[in-house]
Parts: C-alpha cells; sequence; structure tokens
C-alpha cells in the first residue's frame, strides 16, 4: 500500500514537472501579439534622428520589443511590467542616423515583439537616408514686414516673393481674410524656384493687415512653409526713421537701433535728436523699419528732399549733436548742430559697489534676459564685469561695450540697486527709470553685439559685430 501511494504521488510530481517545463513562462497560452506601425517607410538622413511609431497589443500581455538595426548598431530591447500586465503600449523611440553614413544608403528596422506567452511577431519598416525635411524657403520681395502703403498715393499693394524648395514645390497660397484673399496656385511639374508677382487693390480706408505666404513642397512626406506679413494702409505715416547705413544694407540684422525711431511727432511733423560720429554723416528718412523701400527720402539732383529710392543720402557736415525736423507729406525738412545739457555719466569703468551711497561710485551694467551672463538681480549686473558698460573716450555721452545675445532679448541698463537705470522699451528708446511702459522683447539671433547706450539721445543701438 505504501509502495502504491508513493508511486501515484511520484507520477503526479513527473506530470506537473513536464507542465512546468513546457509552459516556462507561467502564463497560459494567448493569441499572437499584434504590431501596427504608424509607416511602412521612414526617411532620415545622416546626423539627423528619425522616430519609430508603432501600437502593440496582445490579448494577455506583452512582454517586450525589441527594435534592430543592425547595420547601424542598434540593438535596443524595452520590457514591460508583468504586474500588472500590460495589453498595450504606444511605441515612440527617437534614433540618430550616424554622421557618416551615405544618403543613398537604406536599411531594414526589424521589430521583434514578444507576449508575456512567449509568442512573437516580427515587423519590418523601410528606413531610407535620402529625406528632406526642410521646408519651402519664402523671400519676400516686396511687401516686407512692417511696410506702409501710403493710400494718399496709392491703393494698390505689389505682391512679390520667390519660393524655392530642394524637392519640388506643390503649391503656394496668398491669404489676408480682411481683404478677402485666398489664392491657391498648384504649380504643374513641381519646380524647386517659383516667382510670385501680382498688385492688389486695397480699399481706401486706413487699417492694418497681415498676408499669410504658404507653400507646400512635393516631398514624399511633404513640409510646409508659412510667412506672415504685417503691412500697415494709411493715409499718413505713423513712424518716420533715421537711417545712417548705406542703401542695400540689411536692416533686420540688428537687433535694436537701426533704422532710428524719431522722437516727437506732430502731426507729420517729425523731430530727431540725432549723434554724427564723423564729418559728413550721411543719413536718409525712411517711412517703414525693415527696409529702403518703399519710401526712401533723400535728396534728387536739385538738392530737394524726395520720397525716391533712387535719392542720394543727407549729409551732416560736422561730427556732434544734430535736432533734425522732417515733413514727409510737405517734403521739407531742417537740421541744425546743437549742444547738449543733460547729464554726463563719467567714469563707469571705475564704479564702486558699496552700501554707504556716500561712499558709491556709479557704474552702468545690465540686467534682463537673452544676455549670456546677465539676470534681473542687480548683485550679478555687478559681478558680471563683461558686462559693464565703459565711456566712449570721443562722447561723454556715450557708454560702450560688447554683449553676446543667446536670443529675443529685453534689458535695463543699471547700476546698484536701479541708480541710474535706463529702461530698454519699445523702439530702441531708453528712457531713465522710473521710464515709461514695460521693457520690450526684441529678437535677436545668436551672436556678439556692440552696445550703445547714447543717454542724451536716450536711444539703445545693439549692432551685430
Amino acid at each position: 500500500m505504501k509502495k502504491k501511494v508513493f508511486l501515484f504521488f511520484l507520477a503526479l510530481f513527473g506530470v506537473l514537472l513536464t507542465g512546468c517545463q513546457n509552459n516556462e513562462s507561467g502564463f497560459p497560452s494567448s493569441d499572437n501579439p499584434t504590431v501596427v506601425v504608424s509607416t511602412k517607410e521612414i526617411y532620415g538622413a545622416p546626423s539627423r534622428k528619425f522616430e519609430i511609431k508603432a501600437t502593440l497589443a496582445d490579448d494577455l500581455g506583452l512582454k517586450s520589443v525589441q527594435i534592430q538595426i543592425p547595420e547601424l548598431s542598434l540593438d535596443k530591447v524595452i520590457s514591460f511590467k508583468t504586474d500588472p500586465l500590460l495589453e498595450s503600449y504606444d511605441l515612440s523611440y527617437f534614433f540618430e542616423v550616424p554622421a557618416n553614413r551615405g544618403t543613398s544608403e537604406a536599411f531594414k528596422i526589424k521589430l521583434i515583439v514578444t507576449d508575456v506567452s512567449g509568442n512573437v511577431v516580427n515587423e519590418e519598416i523601410n528606413l531610407r537616408l535620402d529625406g528632406e525635411f526642410a521646408a519651402p524657403s519664402i523671400s519676400m520681395i516686396t511687401p516686407k514686414e512692417g511696410a506702409v502703403i501710403l493710400l494718399s498715393t496709392s491703393n494698390k499693394m505689389p505682391v512679390n516673393f520667390v519660393v524655392n524648395d530642394d524637392s519640388g514645390i506643390d503649391y503656394i497660397q496668398i491669404k489676408c481674410e480682411d481683404l478677402a484673399i485666398d489664392e491657391t496656385i498648384k504649380l504643374e511639374g513641381s519646380p524647386q524656384s517659383y516667382t510670385f508677382n501680382k498688385t492688389y487693390t486695397l480699399p481706401v480706408t486706413a487699417a492694418n493687415y497681415v498676408l499669410t505666404i504658404t507653400a507646400k513642397d512635393k516631398f514624399a512626406i511633404p513640409n510646409t512653409g508659412s510667412l506672415n506679413v504685417n503691412i500697415v494702409a494709411t493715409n499718413e505715416y505713423p513712424a518716420i526713421y533715421l537711417c545712417d547705413q548705406p542703401k542695400g544694407t540689411n536692416l533686420t540684422t540688428d537687433a535694436v537701433g537701426v533704422p532710428m525711431y524719431f522722437h516727437e511727432k506732430s502731426g507729420q511733423d517729425f523731430e530727431f535728436k540725432y549723434y554724427a560720429d564723423k564729418d559728413n554723416k550721411e543719413v536718409y528718412f525712411l517711412g517703414q523699419e525693415s527696409d529702403f523701400a518703399p519710401h526712401c527720402f533723400g535728396l534728387n539732383a536739385s538738392n530737394e528732399l524726395v520720397d525716391d529710392v533712387a535719392s542720394t543720402p543727407i549729409v551732416l557736415p560736422t561730427k556732434g549733436y544734430y535736432k533734425i525736423k522732417v515733413n514727409p507729406n510737405t517734403l521739407k525738412y531742417t537740421a541744425e548742430k546743437y549742444t547738449p545739457s543733460s547729464k554726463v555719466w563719467a567714469d563707469v569703468a571705475n564704479g564702486l559697489w558699496h552700501d554707504d551711497a556716500a561712499q558709491r561710485k556709479p557704474f552702468v551694467s545690465v540686467c534682463g534676459g537673452g544676455i549670456q551672463g546677465a539676470t534681473w538681480d542687480t548683485w550679478d549686473a555687478w559681478t558680471q564685469k563683461g558686462l559693464h558698460l565703459t565711456n566712449n573716450a570721443s562722447n561723454p555721452y556715450q557708454l560702450v561695450g560688447e554683449y553676446t545675445l543667446t536670443g529675443t532679448m529685453e534689458a535695463t541698463f543699471t547700476g546698484q540697486w536701479w541708480d541710474p537705470s535706463w529702461r530698454l522699451i519699445k523702439n530702441g528708446i531708453a528712457t531713465m527709470s522710473p521710464g515709461e511702459n514695460g521693457n520690450a522683447k526684441y529678437p535677436a539671433a545668436a551672436g556678439v553685439y556692440k552696445v550703445v547706450l547714447d543717454t542724451e539721445l536716450e536711444r539703445v543701438f545693439i549692432t551685430k559685430k
């Protein structure tokens, strides 16, 4: 009897052992997992990341997914927890193509999905390295950003731009809801370059408009580029700018102050204060901030003021400060030299931080954002010596230096505890605090810039070095 019982338990143990060996996972049998990839073909490029996207699912639970590109040394395993069991997973995996691969190469991305029952499913995605990812570039010829269209002269708005794209252009679109403009041009043969030139008629009432230009390319995965252009249609000039740069200069390269915004306005009489840093300084007046066209005021052959892009510059004969008045309607201007009487901030390079005001010596540094080393703490403005301005040896009313900008910037030029300080507001205006309005933000490309704070003009000039 004892022998029979022993044999029974021995047989039962054998059955259990065999069962465990046949299902090592410890989970019951289940259906195969499913894999749904977002695309069967991915475009990449050397030194560029691409994304592998797929939806994984299993009726019982997922165990792992393995991602392989042997030729690119990619072998990534993502394991899933089994408590609780995971029935679905949205795969999003980024991988950067090595820089030494060629644009003509192609590979297979292997996805190996395993569920907790031991079922395995394989999926392959084609990877090509001849991807084109740049959106079509749109270059505006006219109107430029911030363009002023003087309705008293003409209510016609010429629109002229060029679109370029390596893979070919599918279509372009010109829209302005307020002007009932909605025009789409489908391009035959997908040209790599296309020039648009058409004139639209504006209403006779003054208003601001936003013209939106959109272009889509013909690549397998299309790229879209878009550009908004703000336009001012007006019966009189809202602003006039003084420009001391040669024609052809890109007026959008500098961060602040070029061209220079007017100081006073009464009707269409605009008044500027300006410092000519040398004899025979050449200047123009512009009706818009970002370009010499369409309104550029200079001299004609008879030495009269004209609104003509082909005009010659006005010449200020000697170095120094000037008060200049101009009326773009009557085409009259005057330029008179003057001697400033405002406070001179001298010897700021030898400033001294001290809690006792009697022992303090003024310094001028900067607080703000988008400026390397700067914060909104005046102590940091003091300790970061590279941010300190110094006196211009040739002009006691100017404080100068160099800053590295990291992007969109805003600034207050300051001493200890904001004494003294000049707040940089809109249009390059730097008023002594407490000044008007808040700090303005100025978009700027990263790089090194020359800085000039003119305390007499209450203007800041931050120009690309």
